[in-house]
């Protein structure tokens, strides 16, 4: 298992060039929009959002801009694993709830462990 990046939120874009850029060096490797659907589909709020891929070394923050203060937010953990199906299965087996939102190369993978922490699972 390999970690691929970690995901968080912060509620000012300008934290991006202050701190994670400025402070720690990181630099910017891309940037998106979440569209609403998936942001509904995989995190549960209906809100299109900005979103920053910073890189240092080899840490990955993938960090989105989300301004006013929610119950749900982006956070997440994306590891990558040598059989991405089996973990599926036996996740489903164990009655975690698995996030499959097909794509036409990739379905995006989500598997929430119980106390509602999302994990994002890629195939190495």
């Amino acid at each position: 298992m390999k970690l691929k990046h970690i995901a968080f939120t912060v509620d000012n874009s300008a934290e991006i060039d202050k701190f994670y850029k400025g402070l720690l060096g990181m630099k910017e490797e891309k940037s998106f929009v979440l569209n609403r659907n998936l942001a509904r589909d995989i995190f549960g709020i209906e809100k299109e959002t900005s979103a920053f891929l910073l890189k240092k070394d080899e840490l990955f923050f993938e960090i989105f801009i989300l301004p006013k203060k929610l119950k749900k937010d982006f956070n997440h953990i994306c590891i990558s694993v040598a059989d991405r199906k089996n973990l599926v299965i036996k996740a489903e087996h164990e009655n975690f709830e698995v996030i499959r939102i097909k794509r036409e190369f990739d379905d995006l993978i989500f598997i929430k462990d119980n106390s509602g922490n999302i994990f994002e699972i890629k195939e190495s």
